[in-house]
């Protein structure tokens, strides 16, 4: 088991009650929208504290949550909102994801990819645990356009620092374009917050070629 650093305990003080609010907001409505599409076995990435949880559909054949930072699994383990589901809670690394080829059905990534070292191949490696015609379903704040993109720019090296690795000016969707994933669906939409750097958000679903 990892043990947390001084990065991690801190965003895992403040990061749960921040998107609390933002969830009270609306963005709950967009996690319940987005992953009621969940089906078979399904791996989440990046999970947090769970926020998540309670909108997974109640006939998942299994769910597994991968946390690397251990102060979140364990307010993950003390959740009592999860789906009446087998669930697994599992530290691990996006980047290098221990499970063999296409043994799940649905992926799913909610505010994970802004952080990640090497997005491109976190996502080769959902594609690979994917089984045929497996489905992606995203949900990520991405790069603004304009005014907003500079500003993201400027803030990222400190965002960085404050919220363990999250860069505010982090491409996303032109990296799911050049990824393996086939994109069904985009929507293009708004955080409900007042933090301007994360304002743009996409949600959507890709699947495995």
């Amino acid at each position: 088991m990892t043990t947390a650093t001084f990065g991690q305990r801190q965003f895992a003080r403040w990061y749960p009650g921040f998107m609390a609010r933002v969830d009270r907001a609306g963005q709950a409505d967009m996690r319940r929208a987005q992953l009621a599409r969940a089906r078979g076995r399904t791996l989440e990435i990046g999970v947090g504290n769970g926020l998540s949880l309670p909108n997974y559909p109640d006939d998942l054949d299994e769910l597994v949550l991968l946390e690397p930072n251990p102060v979140m699994r364990a307010q993950l383990a003390a959740r009592d909102d999860a789906p009446d589901v087998p669930i697994a809670i599992v530290d691990g690394d996006a980047h290098n994801l221990e499970f063999p080829d296409a043994s799940f059905d649905t992926v799913t990534a909610s505010l994970v990819f802004c952080s990640l070292r090497d997005p491109a191949r976190a996502l080769s490696e959902l594609h690979r645990v994917l089984r045929p015609a497996g489905q992606f379903l995203f949900h990520e704040h991405v790069r603004g356009t304009g005014l907003r993109a500079g500003v993201q720019d400027l803030i990222t090296p400190l965002q960085r620092r404050l919220a363990d690795g999250c860069h505010a000016n982090r491409d996303f969707e032109s990296l799911l374009e050049a990824s393996d994933f086939d994109i069904d669906e985009i929507e293009h939409t708004r955080m409900p917050t007042m933090m301007p750097t994360i304002v743009p958000l996409v949600v959507g679903t890709a699947r495995r070629r």
